[in-house]
């Protein structure tokens, strides 16, 4: 009870009476206001729930207030939450999709990272191992700038993963997180051979193009990728950077729309692109649709790309 009791005044997270474990929830005098952060990849969301405890003039937390070697949900109250509706890896180790309470180990070198399928936690007493548990190590930076109220953010992502990072004092955690793309990032000219050519393309009225307009959309293979002219007005001048599509695996047709700088995806869409047949299995158009599902183009194919 000593060591507990200590724990609490010494995190100056909240402040407790010496009670039962089972009323602590009750009698606590909360200073850490809680807080959330989401970020969607691809279809993969993540989010973290959790509490933000302040510096107030504190120094030294890490080896002084939060013990080295002892158990330290990053937050405060209840365990912080991580939330993922889809397999994940993180720095990669696999995450099966669900609800964890997130942990650390904190020492003067690398932080093991623990993720706890009993999710709805108190963080005192420190929780015991029981062999369910997700576990990796992580190298904290301890040259950071000072942060003054815990925070976690997602400064960088891409089309096939973020970073999840943790700021608090002086100390930054970075954590890679990899996602499962639903579409095929990489295609072959044989893959898309069917599509290319020219589509003469009916452009309806969208936050990208006011004005409704017709107009040639060439499709190409450039680059290692499926590549299309957009224009975004009746005058020509497309985006500022490239267009294309990415299929759907396993679904003849269907491709979404990305955007491609240096010859790489940097970003993907929720715009649908599904193409149309004829008897004889020939390309013969398509219809795109916003990712409100509203239709946005219609395409009909005019001419197949000239085979070299």
């Amino acid at each position: 009870m000593k060591r507990f009791l200590q724990a609490a005044a010494l995190s100056g997270l909240f402040l407790v009476a010496p009670m039962a474990h089972d009323n602590l929830a009750h009698a606590q005098v909360a200073l850490s206001p809680r807080g959330s952060v989401s970020q969607t990849i691809d279809g993969t969301s993540i989010d973290i729930e959790y509490s933000r405890p302040a510096l107030r003039g504190r120094t030294g937390l890490f080896g002084g207030q939060i013990w080295w070697g002892h158990i330290w949900t990053p937050g405060a109250d209840w365990a912080t939450i991580l939330e993922v509706n889809k397999d994940i890896t993180i720095d990669g180790v696999e995450v099966p999709a669900g609800k964890y309470s997130m942990w650390m180990v904190v020492d003067p070198g690398d932080w093991e990272v623990i993720l706890d399928p009993e999710w709805k936690q108190f963080h005192l007493p420190e929780p015991q191992k029981n062999g369910d548990e997700i576990t990796f190590w992580v190298t904290p930076d301890t040259t950071a700038s000072l942060t003054e109220t815990l925070t976690f953010d997602f400064p960088e992502n891409s089309t096939t993963g973020t970073t999840l990072r943790l700021r608090f004092e002086t100390h930054e955690v970075s954590m890679d997180i990899a996602v499962q793309s639903r579409l095929k990032m990489q295609v072959t000219e044989e893959e898309v051979a069917p599509y290319l050519g020219t589509y003469r393309t009916e452009v309806r009225e969208y936050a990208w193009t006011p004005e409704p307009f017709t107009y040639d959309m060439e499709m190409s293979y450039e680059d290692g990728n499926f590549a299309i002219s957009m224009q975004t007005s009746a005058s020509g001048p497309g985006l500022p950077f490239g267009v294309g599509l990415l299929p759907l695996p396993q679904v003849d047709g269907i491709f979404y729309l990305s955007f491609i700088e240096n010859g790489e995806v940097f970003q993907t869409l929720e715009h649908m692109f599904e193409f149309t047949f004829d008897e004889d299995g020939q390309v013969t158009g398509f219809q795109a649709r916003t990712e409100e599902d509203a239709l946005w183009m219609v395409g009909t194919r005019v001419a197949a790309a000239v085979q070299e």
